[in-house]
């Protein structure tokens, strides 16, 4: 009975990784956990993109909201937390900080007085073109060295499907994607 069992549980682990590690199906590995590789890798671009940034005056927190905005302006605070993934309040002291600098400005909609909405400036506009689209494409494409066209399109179409998933499972909706 023991030995059905260990098969069964085996059989849950995909044959692959089980071929390639040679390791028992109930041990955890964290060289079969994609999760493990995605961290690593956007701790380590964010730690790369924030060297480049600062030699220009920005923030990597700087870059997630002007680039948001860029993509789509006049957002509330709450918005461009869930799009960033940054908190809510930390969002409000970071446009504080780039309404200062120029970067954004914000206003109150005539319908709804208690939001906050946030649009970028013209040096807002000005400085993510001149400066932060450039300083992360170059960030972006030493990430894709030696990764082809075709598989970085997988790659985005997977990563748009597991970003779906697992808002699914949240049962909400996946920011920009529904």
């Amino acid at each position: 009975m023991a030995t059905h069992k260990k098969k069964i549980q085996a059989a849950r682990k995909p044959a692959s990784v089980r071929r390639l590690t040679g390791k028992p199906a109930n041990r955890f590995d964290l060289l079969d956990h994609p999760m493990f590789f995605l961290a690593h890798i956007i701790t380590r671009f964010d730690g790369n993109v924030v060297v480049d940034l600062r030699r220009h005056g920005f923030s990597q927190s700087d870059w997630r909201i002007i680039s948001t905005l860029q993509y789509s302006d006049n957002l509330t605070l709450t918005e461009l937390a869930r799009i960033t993934t940054l908190e809510r309040s930390f969002v409000g002291r970071v446009v504080g900080d780039l309404k200062k600098r120029g970067m954004v400005r914000t206003f109150f909609p005539e319908d709804d007085r208690r939001t906050t909405r946030v649009s970028l400036t013209e040096a807002g506009r000005q400085s993510f073109g001149d400066i932060l689209l450039p300083t992360v494409s170059e960030q972006i494409a030493n990430t894709f060295a030696g990764i082809s066209d075709d598989d970085r399109s997988a790659l985005f179409r997977i990563l748009r499907e597991m970003m779906r998933n697992v808002y699914q499972v949240a049962r909400e909706a996946a920011p920009l994607l529904d």
